[in-house]
């Protein structure tokens, strides 16, 4: 349950956020055929103990672990829905790529004076809790047991809290329109139909009213993740950045 990966893999990987890209997730799945293969594990051998120096400020293998080996079973999951194998060499790279591009963020924030407080950080805290359905006080049991002490969870929900404002304030706000909504509810329809077996009908799609508010957050992370990826890119031409792997 590491907090800042997401944001770490969308500022790393590509593919995905183009905006426009057609939301896949709400389309039934083809039932994966059986495999006697052992799931793949994640391997982090061979990374340097500093993976990357972002204006003087290191990156470790220990950032890098974590992360990585956070968002793995997602990873896994998403390779084996489209057929792919999961190519872990081009995955370490997205990793490293979005740590700095996240670190480029915090030192950003910082330079714009976004900062979180005590309160905001525990409203945030809360927040998550109650996502997991957890109280506050059994999320950081949890997070403890999983080498995650309190310091380090508000560490780095104060990274996640101002990162976001930055985003926010810098990059703006992207609420789909009717329109884009309409097409990308059409391409949805098309992936049921497309789940017609011989002698088969097609499974029904759910109507556009239920499927709007899932629609409407896939597109606009898509749009704000090409808009993020744009504004870092800016960033990194001013910055000094020595990448070690």
């Amino acid at each position: 349950m590491s907090l800042i990966a997401s944001l770490a893999f969308m500022t790393g990987c590509s593919a995905a956020e183009e905006p426009g890209a057609a939301p896949e997730a709400s389309a039934p799945a083809p039932e994966a055929a059986p495999s006697d293969a052992a799931a793949p594990k994640p391997d982090v051998s061979g990374i340097p103990e500093v993976i990357a120096e972002v204006n003087g400020e290191k990156i470790t293998n220990a950032d890098f672990v974590r992360i990585y080996e956070g968002q793995f079973p997602q990873m896994v999951q998403q390779a084996q829905a489209s057929g792919q194998e999961l190519d872990q060499g081009q995955l370490r790279k997205q990793t490293a790529e979005g740590l700095v591009n996240t670190e480029l963020l915090i030192q950003q924030a910082k330079k714009k004076k976004i900062f979180a407080t005590s309160k905001d950080l525990d409203q945030a805290l809360g927040d998550v809790a109650k996502t997991n359905d957890m109280s506050a006080k059994d999320f950081l049991a949890t997070m403890d047991k999983q080498g995650l002490n309190e310091d380090v969870v508000r560490t780095q929900l104060k990274t996640q809290l101002e990162v976001g404002r930055l985003i926010s304030k810098e990059v703006g706000d992207f609420t789909p329109t009717d329109k884009e909504l309409k097409d990308a509810y059409q391409v949805v329809l098309e992936q049921y139909k497309g789940q017609a077996s011989a002698g088969a009908e097609a499974p029904e799609a759910p109507p556009f009213k239920k499927m709007k508010p899932e629609l409407e957050q896939q597109l606009k992370l898509q749009k704000e993740g090409a808009a993020v990826k744009g504004y870092v890119a800016e960033l990194r031409k001013d910055a000094k950045v020595t990448m070690n792997m």
